[in-house]
């Protein structure tokens, strides 16, 4: 790894990471003024990262060496040069569906499927396919054999997301089932997502985010005007919101503005694209200071 060869990044990668960035900061407007207070356009190069461009070659090809990587690095605060920087097509399609290895149930009231679930769910909880169908004790026969273990709960998005090999045999329009205490508690199934392509927002463009609970019309919260932010005395229904419509809980569905999670690490990854670099005419002075800094 280059933390092992390299004691600085080390240093600054265990430093709080606003700690780290303003000493980077610090340095290098040191090393500016000394070097006879070149202004920030000239003091750096911006550069926009291409397929196969990596911190070793793009050091290789501006200073005529690898071993200045670890300046290309410290200077944008990506001491992890896997994740920190931009990943070409194959990893990122490796690391979306490595991140959201999973589905995602989309849970509503098994007595009225146009309010979402009252249900809360913990960590490593473990679901299981319910039904009403009950024995001669009233008993209600449940099927543990088909079983998730709960990695997260998502109230404002009202679903469970969930792991586990018996996953793949739940069913929508189907019930699970939780059990707290001696009582069993139930929701219903009206969307399952892969996570890889899952929903991870309402939005426009890589910037703009939606309110989940706002209304088809307008950006507003459940409860809220558009126009004065305040509450108004009858909201929209959950059915009426940009999530309920995108689950088709009362009429079409439409997933229009829905971002999807390999929609959102695309985009996050494009934003990595743009770095800068310090000129070659003072990557010297940087070593030379970075090293100090690290002497005393």
């Amino acid at each position: 790894m280059y933390f092992d060869k390299f004691p600085l990044l080390t240093y600054l990668k265990d430093l709080d990471g606003e700690v780290r960035r303003q000493l980077v900061t610090d340095v290098l407007r040191r090393v500016q003024i000394k070097t006879l207070g070149k202004e920030e356009s000239t003091f750096f190069i911006n550069y926009d990262m291409k397929n196969g461009d990596t911190p070793e070659s793009i050091s290789d090809r501006l200073y005529d060496s690898t071993s200045f990587f670890w300046v290309v690095l410290m200077v944008n605060d990506a001491l992890n040069p896997y994740y920190d920087m931009p990943l070409d097509s194959i990893s990122l399609e490796n690391y979306v569906r490595k991140k959201y290895d999973g589905k995602y149930f989309y849970l509503v009231d098994p007595s009225d499927e146009k309010k979402v679930s009252g249900l809360t769910f913990a960590p490593d909880e473990t679901i299981y396919s319910s039904s009403n169908v009950q024995d001669d004790f009233g008993t209600t026969q449940e099927n543990f054999a088909v079983r998730a273990r709960v990695v997260s709960h998502e109230p404002t998005l009202a679903r469970v997301f969930v792991d586990g090999g018996e996953h793949t045999y739940f069913n929508t329009d189907k019930l699970i089932g939780v059990i707290r205490g001696s009582d069993v508690h139930q929701a219903k199934i009206t969307r399952i997502e892969d996570g890889m392509f899952a929903l991870h927002h309402f939005g426009a463009g890589s910037t703009i985010t939606y309110n989940p609970l706002s209304s088809v019309t307008g950006d507003a919260p459940l409860g809220l005007t558009a126009t004065s932010g305040s509450y108004a005395a009858v909201g929209p229904q959950f059915y009426e919101t940009k999530l309920g419509v995108y689950l088709g809980i009362s009429g079409a569905r439409n997933a229009e503005s829905a971002i999807n999670n390999f929609e959102h690490e695309t985009n996050e990854n494009e934003k990595r694209r743009s770095i800068k670099l310090v000129h070659p005419d003072f990557i010297q002075d940087v070593v030379a200071s970075f090293e100090q800094l690290m002497q005393n």
